[in-house]
């Protein structure tokens, strides 16, 4: 029938058969295709399609659970199942795992920020520690130091500041990102030059801690020195040894090496003295009468405090080093730039020792001439032209003797006027002596001293993280044994160790020769006058205290006086006794007690009647100083053993405090000090409080007066509790 089909048709596209005819032909094909289709034995493929639609000749079967047609050789309904079940579990236990670390994220990121905080918390913690524990030292530090030391305490904490500010630009300038950018571009690595910025940061507070020793141990120091002129004021130069002035003439024409490898206590001493009378005589004053050592002191403490802080030419003198340094550097092996380094390191005390001799010379080559009038006006063996006795000293000497001879004292004479004395002038050209004396007079000098505590500090710190680590591992000096790179390390450390000693000497000497002749300093002299006014009347104060009460003298009277008198106990008594003794003629008598005691006391005639008879020893009617200072040293062996500090604190507070407002004005203090008899202005006073006014009321309280106190030296009052 297809045959037939085909040759009964023509072929399409013909030209000459009409459409209808094409038409015909392709129903008459198509009903011939399906007739052989049905005469066939063989299904057509696609025909046998089951109730659910899939074709059995095609490979097909319904698959219920899942509901949709499948071929067996692909997979089995119940393979697929169980894969469809895994993979909904899958999913399940994926949604369930990304729970879990989604939950663990989130627990990482909690602890992490804990942990964050931790550190937080701790590094703030150590930072308020850092800080409570620097600003505890500094407390104790000006605590612990004595007035006239303790500038340099503040401009050492000044100058910690200011290397703290350094330290922290440098922080910040090498957390930035062009350290790293230019370690990159220079080196291949990020990471150099900000390491090298910590090795600096490292290094500058290494200085800082090395540098805070060195000024502490100079402080430490200055008390002594200060203890040790105090207790030279009592010394005379008639009572040098004439192996001191053998001594103090070698000196005159010693070597500079010899001059700064010599340290003679006796010399020294008699330096002092003779440098006090000098500068006494030079002032007009009076050696017994004005305490030369603590003028020293406070010119001891302003040069301490000047040689911790750090000038703008010191700055550049270590700029113009670190530029040598750097350019030699690079000429140098690891070897030599250790020996380089020690070399230096020793240059630093050879500057000190140099400094030094320096101001030795100046102070011997100063006093020579005033020891050679003191020989030539005194007798062999003494120097008995200068001498530290007063009019008045001589006058209880007189006392003496005429009790000896069982004499009653005669009445004093009206004091003949003294012929005009010459007037002594400084020397003008003194400070010609220092280097570069006429221009700069002491301060090039100082300037060089200046530079050695901050060398020291710069090359034991480059010493103890550079070489020395390096010198330890075997890197320099290899085929050295260990315990030869050892002494090598140990002849390193010398320097600093020569350093401290050489500044510590040089500075007590510039402190003398610094501050003398036409470099004296009239401001720390009228501080010193006024100290020793204030004083005076303190202990005047506490001594009224205890005369307002008889029976304590009494007590204090039965006493005996065993302790051994010393010079600046009994200065301290003159004091106090020229304060009783208001027309300053040697003594003091009923009359002028009771003006005293009436301005702090309801005082009765019996009262000071009772009081006049326990002091007066020779039954004269009158107090002479002898007798004052025996019944001072049983009061102060009284008051030691029996007076409770406090108390007496209180009851000079009481006298103070007019108004019994429990503040001392510093209108009140003024007019306590001008009753007792010393002269300060109404500045001075506030001047005296300002420091210790802590609440800043213009006042002061009981624990602020007894600060006061203690500052000024009153005894026997007791610690304040800062």
């Amino acid at each position: 029938l297809r045959n037939n089909a085909q040759h009964s048709c023509p072929k399409p596209g013909a030209a000459h058969h009409s459409a209808p005819m094409s038409r015909v032909c392709g129903a008459l094909a198509a009903a011939c295709l399906l007739a052989a289709a049905a005469a066939s034995s063989t299904p057509l493929i696609g025909g046998d399609a089951d109730a659910n639609g899939c074709i059995a000749s095609a490979g097909y079967t319904f698959c219920k659970p899942l509901g949709k047609c499948i071929r067996s050789w692909e997979s089995t309904c119940v393979e697929l199942e169980e894969t469809t079940k895994g993979g909904k579990e899958g999913e399940k236990e994926g949604e369930d795992k990304k729970e879990e670390d989604g939950e663990e994220a989130e627990e990482e990121e909690e602890e992490e920020r804990v942990l964050k905080l931790h550190i937080i918390v701790l590094t703030v913690s150590c930072l308020v520690g850092v800080s409570l524990a620097f600003e505890i030292t500094h407390e104790h530090l000006l605590e612990h130091t004595s007035e006239t030391m303790r500038p340099i305490i503040v401009g050492l904490f000044g100058e910690l500041t200011l290397l703290g500010f350094i330290g922290l630009t440098l922080f910040i300038l090498f957390k930035m990102s062009w350290p790293h950018e230019l370690s990159e571009y220079l080196y291949g690595d990020g990471e150099v030059i900000p390491e090298l910025g910590e090795s600096v940061h490292m290094v500058l507070f290494l200085v800082m801690v090395i540098f805070l020793a060195q000024a502490v141990y100079l402080a430490r120091l200055g008390d002594r020195v200060l203890n040790k002129w105090k207790d030279w004021e009592g010394l005379s130069v008639d009572r040098v040894s004439e192996r001191t002035i053998r001594k103090h003439k070698v000196l005159q024409s010693a070597s500079l090496l010899s001059l700064a490898n010599t340290s003679d206590e006796q010399v020294d001493s008699l330096i002092f003295s003779l440098t006090r009378d000098r500068f006494c005589v030079v002032r007009d004053l009076h050696p017994a009468d004005f305490e030369f050592a603590s003028y020293l002191g406070i010119a001891l403490g302003r040069t301490l405090e000047e040689l911790v802080e750090v000038p703008v030419k010191s700055w550049i003198t270590l700029e113009i080093v670190l530029l040598l340094a750097w350019q030699v550097d690079g000429l140098l092996g690891k070897r030599d730039k250790l020996m380089g380094w020690i070399l230096a390191g020793y240059a630093l005390p050879l500057m000190a020792g140099l400094v030094l001799a320096k101001l030795r010379r100046i102070l011997v080559q100063h006093t020579a001439p005033l020891l050679a009038d003191a020989e030539r006006r005194g007798g062999r063996g003494a120097l008995k032209a200068i001498t530290n006795r007063s009019i008045r000293r001589r006058h209880a000497q007189e006392e003496r003797s005429f009790k000896k001879k069982g004499v009653k004292s005669p009445p004093r004479s009206p004091k003949r006027p003294e012929p005009p004395r010459e007037k002594v002038l400084v020397h003008d050209t003194y400070h010609h002596a220092f280097w570069s004396g006429p221009n700069q007079k002491s301060k090039f000098t100082l300037d060089v001293l200046r530079f050695v505590p901050l060398g020291a500090a710069i090359y034991i710190a480059i010493l103890l993280l550079v070489h020395a680590p390096a010198l330890l591992k075997g890197e320099v000096l290899a085929d050295y044994s260990i315990y030869v790179r050892l002494i090598v390390l140990l002849i390193a450390l010398l320097p600093p160790v020569l350093c401290t000693i050489y500044v510590r000497e040089a500075v007590d000497d510039f402190a003398i020769a610094g501050h003398v002749e036409s470099l004296q300093n009239l401001r720390f002299v009228e501080h010193v006058i006024r100290r020793q006014r204030t004083v005076a009347a303190f202990e005047a104060l506490k001594v009224v205290t205890f005369l307002r009460k008889p029976d304590i003298v009494r007590a204090a009277m039965r006493l005996s006086d065993q302790a051994s008198k010393d010079e600046r106990e009994e200065r301290s008594w003159r004091s106090i006794f020229d304060v009783f003794d208001e027309n300053q003629d040697g003594i003091f008598d009923r009359s002028e007690l009771r003006v005293l005691l009436t301005k702090f006391s309801t005082a009765t005639e019996n009262k000071i009647t009772e009081i006049i008879e326990l002091l007066d020893d020779d039954k004269s009617g009158e107090i002479s100083f002898d007798e004052f200072y025996a019944f001072g040293r049983k009061l102060e062996r009284y008051v030691r053993e029996n007076v409770d500090p406090h108390e007496l604190l209180k009851e000079m507070f009481e006298i103070v405090d007019d108004d019994r407002g429990g503040l001392i004005t510093v209108h009140e203090l003024h007019q306590t000090i001008r009753e007792i008899g010393q002269e300060l202005s109404i500045d001075d006073v506030y001047n005296l409080i300002k420091d210790i006014d802590d609440d800043g009321n213009g006042a002061l309280d009981l624990e602020e007066f007894h600060l006061l106190l203690h500052r000024v030296g009153v005894e026997f009052v007791g610690k304040p509790a800062h």
